[in-house]
């Protein structure tokens, strides 16, 4: 009987992992950066050098809306506090932008910026597009 609940257990596991969605952003106006966004899930930067990506940090999502998903670079800021920088796709724009949120600024004002053009895609867990 354990033998299948667990069985059932991680079968309704696997079938949560496969219904993830990954965003993919690479810039696409020379700068060299792709950021990858797993909702719910782990991101990562990669920066191009010399024809190769080097994953150059780890990030964890802080905004997921229906055309825009950012994340924050895991130990950027204490877990009780609003993260200083975010990265973010957005779909829309076909864009990776930056946000900074000044800590001694009143009002918690935040600044965006557009980071560069990107082509983005979003896929399945199963490397399906759509």
């Amino acid at each position: 009987m354990q033998k299948i609940i667990l069985a059932l257990a991680l079968a309704s596991l696997t079938s949560v992992a496969a219904n993830a969605t990954t965003w993919v952003a690479t810039c696409n106006d020379g700068k060299a950066l792709q950021y990858v966004q797993t909702v719910k899930g782990d991101g990562f930067l990669y920066l191009m050098v010399n024809k190769e990506l080097y994953q150059t940090a780890r990030l964890t999502q802080t905004v997921e809306g229906e055309a825009t998903i950012c994340g924050t670079v895991v130990a950027n800021v204490a877990a009780t506090t609003a993260p200083l920088t975010q990265v973010c796709i957005n779909k829309s724009r076909q864009t990776i932008s930056l946000k900074y949120q000044d800590p001694h600024a009143a009002g918690g004002s935040k600044d965006v910026g557009e980071f560069c053009a990107a082509s983005v895609i979003l896929r399945a867990t199963n490397l399906t597009t759509h």
